[in-house]
């Protein structure tokens, strides 16, 4: 984990997208805060989410915010978290769950074009560095068409594997150690 800790604090200086894989619960929401609080943008926005915990007809007007009318109960106009994370970094954890259609649309904001928020009129332009992080083998979901190879591309342009816990059992906090204490472990290593 050091290592790779300390391969996101030099890929941290880049702007290039990073796509974190590994299992459930090995760290890899830790090594991307690592890539944001190493990076020339540590003092802008760290804005985070779970492509997974996003109802599916939610994802879009989440990412990409909305316009007031632009849908009923749309009270009033909302920036997706793609402006919210403006000059800064935004996580898309569980990439991998994200619907070919919103694919589509994700991989036009990384190339750079501006867009629409739902029901707008006016084009949202953004400067955000994205760090995905999946525990699927997007590979495999390439090459069975479940997932855009363009956009695993875009996204993976630094590739970074977080190993299993079974693979580093000094990492898994023991019986007499406090989650408290474990966290300050973390922050150490991010030091």
């Amino acid at each position: 984990m050091r290592q790779l800790l300390e391969l996101a604090e030099r890929i941290a200086q880049t702007n290039a997208a990073v796509l974190i894989t590994g299992e459930s619960g090995c760290g890899k929401e830790l090594v991307a805060r690592a890539v944001h609080h190493y990076s020339l943008r540590c003092a802008k926005p760290w804005v985070d989410v779970s492509c997974a915990a996003l109802p599916e007809h939610l994802v879009e007007s989440e990412l990409f915010g909305y316009e007031k009318g632009a849908f009923s109960g749309a009270d009033s106009a909302k920036p997706g978290l793609f402006e919210l994370a403006h000059q800064g970094t935004l996580f898309l954890d569980e990439v991998g769950e994200l619907e070919p259609r919103m694919q589509v649309k994700l991989l036009r904001v990384l190339d750079g074009v501006a867009y629409y928020r739902l029901g707008g009129v006016r084009k949202v332009s953004v400067d955000v560095r994205v760090v995905a992080a999946t525990n699927q083998d997007l590979e495999r979901m390439v090459r069975t068409g479940e997932f855009r190879s363009d956009l695993y591309h875009r996204l993976g342009q630094i590739c970074l594997r977080v190993p299993p816990l079974r693979e580093r059992p000094e990492d898994i906090v023991s019986v007499g150690r406090t989650l408290p204490q474990a966290i300050q472990s973390a922050l150490v290593l991010l030091r």
